[in-house]
């Protein structure tokens, strides 16, 4: 690996991705026949959101190195987040061909073929990822495989499933998925015992015990404040690729409209259950999915400004930030700022005239890995871990609950129907609507 090549997968892995394309560009000029460089660049392009180009480096890695497993991996991949199944299925097979023992291809294999209705290969692929052997599978992407194989194991409906972006692959989880030997550190399979369901008292009683609270919201929680969740906006956009990096590089206008119509009304205000969560004793930190800065305005009105607030991390970005999406120059404004009615859609940057959206993490894109390895950290800290309103079916907030599990927390879910949680993970769950049970819950803690 040349000078150059090392540098730009240094910056890809720091997620620095267009840094990285610059290195990487100059190091296949240099060697034009580096497949590790063109495939690595291909890596580049794809979390740029440039599939086509992505699809181009990666077929000239496996010109230049036909048995490089690894590309077929990523070509189906970005086939499946495309919405191409057969195409997918078609590059696994290929990889696994040349590598049997691949296991990120042996976890792909099975994602794809759960969604063309192979239930019982999907599962006999999960179950050959987590084999032990010379190559494990990182920790974390093990936890999702078994809620992968859980899913799977659970699901009885025959024939295909629709495709969901947030299923697909996330490549975060391929860059670097897998490591030498590490079966030691693995996470131990759950008891897969169902959730047993409590009351919100029940649920303090178990919650006075812990001396460090994690929680991990989505956007059940903020419904009281007038926000659509996930599940309405799929019923009016076309789910996931709505909203993907993919879509916003051809249509940026459908990401600030879908951005519209999850807003409606503003402004908005924390819920009920955002200032009881605020005030919850021993919380160490919130891992949220959401990105509406509710959390922060909850802690303002209940603590002022008196008491820090605990570590907050936002996942999937926040839309009290927009960015440029051409030279990623913040603009210092927030979403909202720019969907008056004579607003052009999508706004443009006053430096170089590019795309504006929202800082937000696009289906495509990945997690800032500080912030994950944040929240790892937590989820391995807690006693406690409460689940709310969150459907638990985007990785890799979805895996978090398995961690904390691993490492001993107890995880209570509150929301009204059980998640993907309840099949496969031991856990304890209070029915209801988060703004009911999340003041009752504090207000036994508290004794109120």
């Amino acid at each position: 690996m040349n000078e150059l090549h090392a540098q730009g997968l240094a910056l890809l892995r720091s997620g620095r991705e267009r840094e990285a394309m610059a290195c990487l560009r100059e190091a296949v000029a240099l060697v034009p026949g580096d497949a590790a460089a063109h495939y690595h660049l291909g890596i580049a392009h794809r979390l740029l959101g440039e599939l086509d180009e992505a699809r181009a480096e990666l077929r000239i890695a496996l010109e230049a190195a036909p048995t490089l497993a690894p590309a077929c991996a990523q070509l189906g991949g970005l086939a499946l987040v495309a919405g191409e199944l057969e195409e997918a299925l078609t590059w696994f097979s290929r990889a696994l061909t040349l590598d049997p023992g691949h296991r990120v291809s042996r976890y792909q294999m099975g994602v794809a073929l759960r969604f063309a209705g192979y239930r019982e290969e999907a599962i006999a692929f999960l179950r050959a990822s987590l084999e032990p052997g010379p190559r494990a599978l990182r920790p974390i992407l093990a936890h999702r495989v078994r809620g992968q194989l859980a899913d799977a194991s659970n699901d009885l409906s025959p024939g295909p499933r629709p495709l969901a972006q947030c299923a697909a692959p996330l490549l975060t989880e391929l860059l670097d998925a897998e490591a030498p030997a590490v079966e030691e550190t693995l996470p131990q399979e759950d008891s897969g015992e169902p959730s047993r369901v409590v009351t919100a008292v029940e649920a303090a009683r178990v919650l006075s015990k812990a001396r460090a609270v994690l929680a991990l919201t989505g956007s059940g929680l903020s419904v009281g404040s007038g926000l659509a969740t996930r599940k309405d906006l799929w019923q009016r956009w076309d789910r996931d690729a709505a909203v993907s990096v993919f879509r916003f590089r051809q249509e940026p206008r459908v990401l600030w409209d879908v951005i519209s119509d999850f807003l409606g009304k503003g402004p908005h205000a924390p819920a009920p259950g955002h200032l009881a969560l605020a005030e919850c004793p021993n919380l160490m930190g919130i891992v949220t999915q959401n990105v509406d800065g509710l959390h922060q305005e909850a802690h303002r009105r209940v603590h002022g400004d008196q008491i820090a607030m605990p570590p907050l991390i936002e996942l999937h970005g926040t839309l009290l930030e927009t960015r440029c999406h051409a030279c990623h120059s913040r603009t210092g404004r927030a979403a909202a700022s720019y969907l008056g009615a004579r607003q052009e859609r999508p706004p443009r940057c006053e430096g170089c005239g590019g795309p504006l959206r929202p800082d937000v993490v696009l289906f495509g894109e990945r997690v800032a890995s500080e912030g994950m390895l944040q929240a790892i950290e937590l989820a391995q800290r807690c006693d406690a871990l409460l689940v709310i309103g969150t459907a638990m079916d985007v990785a890799p907030a979805s895996e978090l609950p398995r961690v904390a599990r691993a490492k001993g927390a107890v995880v209570i879910e509150i929301k009204r129907t059980p998640s993907r949680l309840s099949k496969s993970l031991d856990t304890l769950l209070v029915p209801g609507e988060a703004d009911v049970v999340l003041p009752a819950l504090v207000s036994a803690l508290r004794g109120r």
